[in-house]
């Protein structure tokens, strides 16, 4: 697995040359050999791409996210079978007990609405941040009262003020589902690496999102887009951007051991797939240190 974030932004042609990703320009061209890439982000849709390159990258387990033409995240490449038994992982999430879907909810949310709550006290709000901290407690299966929905409104109005609405058409909206949909990807494709369908979610279920699953085991990851986007909240989109990509280049406290995000993502999922199969019986657990 690579460890380069590779962000292609400008007209070119994308190709593959003896496992390596060939860069072509009107201005230069660059390798870079396949296994050093953990992902792909094609920024723009004035790239041309081959598919050979395509069908390495999807061998090779990388990421890829295709943006639209306001350079935001619409899609991502994910393989059909991304291991050799997938209709037996597939034939196992289907068979998963309601009740430890229902307790990997809970625990999933009570992970995010945690995580909520610590930023909140080290961004210097000591009073919502214990609000917001009691919704985690009184938490109840399939979350019928709302809970999070109740946390998520004044965690953002805390940080952004009460006007602010996550259906904003803004900058600071248009960075967060930048940065979420970053994180979306190693989600789906770790997702996809364990055999399991996409579609199928926990809590998710839209029938538009074909990333429901996904959706549902990253919740608590979300507060490392936060920290970044309310670090700089007066900068315009453009220039906010680029400073999300560094979730990928940062080390966080994971286990006790200093890792990168991609490889947190990869046992993590893989952890939590276990515990939904029966394998372990603990869920495993993301708490962001600030």
């Amino acid at each position: 697995m690579g460890w380069r974030t590779v962000v292609v932004r400008n007209h070119s042609k994308l190709s593959y040359r003896n496992n390596h990703l060939l860069y072509q320009s009107a201005e230069r061209s660059e390798q870079i050999h396949l296994s050093e890439i953990d992902s792909l982000i094609l920024e723009t849709t004035n790239i041309s791409i081959t598919t050979m390159l395509l069908k390495c990258l999807v061998d090779w387990k990388i990421a890829v996210i295709f943006c639209d033409e306001k350079a935001l995240p619409i899609a991502g490449l994910t393989p059909f079978c991304a291991r050799y038994d997938s209709s037996l992982a597939l034939r196992q999430q289907l068979s998963w007990a309601q009740e430890r879907k229902e307790a990997a909810w809970i625990a999933i949310l009570k992970q995010k609405i945690s995580n909520q709550s610590s930023f909140l006290l080290k961004a210097g709000y000591q009073e919502a941040a214990a609000n917001v901290k009691q919704y985690q407690e009184v938490l109840t299966t399939n979350d019928v009262t709302n809970c999070e929905a109740h946390a998520a409104r004044m965690y953002f109005a805390t940080l952004y003020g009460n006007q602010f609405s996550r259906q904003l058409n803004n900058d600071l909206n248009a960075a967060l589902n930048f940065g979420y949909s970053l994180i979306l990807s190693l989600f789906a494709r770790e997702i996809a690496v364990c055999g399991c369908a996409l579609q199928l979610g926990l809590q998710h279920s839209n029938q538009f999102n074909p990333y429901n699953l996904a959706s549902d085991l990253m919740e608590p990851f979300r507060v490392l887009i936060d920290v970044i986007v309310f670090a700089n909240k007066e900068e315009s989109f453009c220039l906010l951007k680029p400073k999300l990509l560094s979730v990928f280049e940062e080390t966080y406290l994971y286990n006790g051991q200093q890792c990168y995000l991609t490889n947190i993502v990869r046992e993590y999922v893989r952890n939590f797939i276990k515990f939904l199969n029966g394998v372990e019986e603990n869920i495993p657990i993301f708490t962001y240190e600030f």
